[in-house]
């Protein structure tokens, strides 16, 4: 009969310093979830930032195209045999916007068809660094290539549109590129090889 009084029964139920433990993983758990929401949030907010950056650059593209070539908007601001290096980036490696080699959006100076800078200051809010200033900010350079052979009077047109997500430091930019030709010189030269 002592063989069986010192035998001790199996606990039953789950202790404090278990329930505590469990807790504490399922805490882990959750907060993990919340955090991947929070990351999952912010990169929604960011590709929907750059996917109106980039519809603002094609409005723009549109806009430029439709110019006349001999139009002020288009006029060269580099010209040569190659494009200057990093042609059409205006964000510099440091962060800041180049200050110079481009035309700024002007609303004293619309593009037919390109949505003006107030009404993007009333439907997509303020720059964070400059209340006056729309959230997204475009501007173009262009490229005159200098060659042997004519170039049908071509320019090169790269569009930028800057822009900052409200949930990352730092500026943001798309760029795109396209081109205004002189019709007529080109059918000059043409005409001229034939």
């Amino acid at each position: 009969m002592h063989a069986h009084a010192n035998r001790r029964r199996p606990e039953r139920g789950v202790t404090l310093l278990e329930a505590v433990i469990s807790l504490a993983l399922l805490l882990v758990g959750i907060v993990g979830m919340m955090h991947l929401q929070i990351v999952g949030v912010t990169a929604d907010a960011g590709a929907r930032a750059q996917t109106r950056a980039f519809q603002l650059a094609r409005e723009l593209v549109t806009g430029i195209e439709k110019l006349d070539p001999a139009d002020p908007l288009v006029a060269s601001h580099h010209s040569g045999a190659s494009p200057p290096p990093a042609f059409g980036r205006l964000l510099l490696p440091d962060g800041t916007v180049a200050t110079s080699g481009y035309t700024p959006w002007d609303d004293a100076k619309p593009i037919a068809g390109v949505t003006t800078d107030a009404a993007l200051l009333a439907r997509e809010g303020a720059d964070p660094g400059d209340a006056t200033r729309p959230l997204f900010q475009r501007r173009w350079s262009v490229w005159q290539a200098e060659t042997a052979a004519a170039t049908g009077g071509v320019n090169l047109v790269a569009v930028s549109v800057t822009y900052r997500e409200k949930a990352l430091p730092g500026i943001r930019e798309v760029v795109l590129l396209t081109h205004v030709s002189n019709q007529g010189l080109s059918g000059a030269f043409v005409s001229a090889y034939r």
